[in-house]
């Protein structure tokens, strides 16, 4: 199945320094990325240590621009060493750091721990747009098993939709076979947007024996987007109900991209 298929879009700025030293620095970060790419040839470049010694340095830095710098630096490198120096980022005051700091984790794919997963849980909790999104795609990077699901699985129950928003995108990425039950008991959530996600996850990972939850979802749902998500996930099964339960939406449904959607399943 395609994971992007109908709930599809998952949806930094450098700022001058004012003082010369901060340029100085900044530039001499960018140096050492572009020798450590082998963009620069005239001398020979400096070794991936010295490099990440800097950049540990520059975590700790005053400035916001230069702890983001840093922490996109070193998940660049790809430097799995330095994640314990990346980790407390993740709390940064500043939203530019802390989505640095969470996209560097996702690239450092750090083993996904009790630890790890009470991180990925509080970013797609954050009250920023884009650390909630940097945390999704981390959360598909690092894979957390199923036994360590439930924290995440729990911001479905979040009072922030939101959270539940991310969560659910999240969740899509992942296998999340073990917590259909779950999935499902949040299903009737009071925003469309997240009840499409979660069908968009049972449908993903539910098996066969979740068609007649979907085909609940087809009729009666109030949103053509919960529907026209279920109307493509019944679309890829091959049971009679599920095909007599499209056939149903393309003659009764009151939407056309729903009446769509379930004629291309039942054929």
């Amino acid at each position: 199945m395609s994971r992007n298929a109908v709930f599809i879009n998952l949806p930094a700025h450098w700022d001058p320094f004012s003082r010369s030293n901060s340029l100085t620095i900044a530039c001499a970060v960018v140096l050492i990325l572009l020798c450590l790419a082998g963009c620069i040839q005239d001398s020979p470049p400096p070794s991936k240590e010295r490099a990440v010694s800097l950049l540990l340095e520059l975590l700790q830095d005053e400035r916001p621009e230069m702890r983001r710098t840093a922490a996109e630096s070193l998940g660049k490198i790809g430097d799995r060493e330095s994640i314990d120096s990346i980790l407390p980022l993740i709390q940064d005051p500043e939203d530019a750091v802390r989505q640095a700091a969470v996209t560097a984790m996702g690239r450092l794919k750090p083993t996904a721990t009790d630890t790890i997963v009470a991180l990925l849980e509080k970013t797609l909790g954050d009250p920023v747009e884009s650390v909630r999104q940097a945390a999704v795609v981390a959360t598909g990077e690092i894979e957390p098993g199923p036994r360590l699901l439930e924290p995440i699985v729990g911001l479905l129950r979040s009072s922030n939709a939101a959270t539940r928003k991310a969560a659910a995108r999240a969740l899509l990425q992942i296998d999340s076979s073990q917590t259909v039950s779950s999935l499902i008991a949040t299903g009737q959530d009071s925003d469309p947007d997240v009840r499409q996600g979660i069908v968009a996850i049972v449908g993903e990972w539910g098996g066969e024996a979740v068609s007649s939850w979907l085909r609940e979802r087809l009729a009666t749902d109030s949103s053509p987007g919960v529907r026209t998500e279920a109307a493509y996930r019944l679309g890829m099964r091959s049971d009679v109900e599920a095909k007599t339960a499209l056939d149903r939406a393309v003659v009764m449904d009151a939407d056309s991209g729903v009446r769509n959607w379930a004629k291309r399943g039942g054929l």
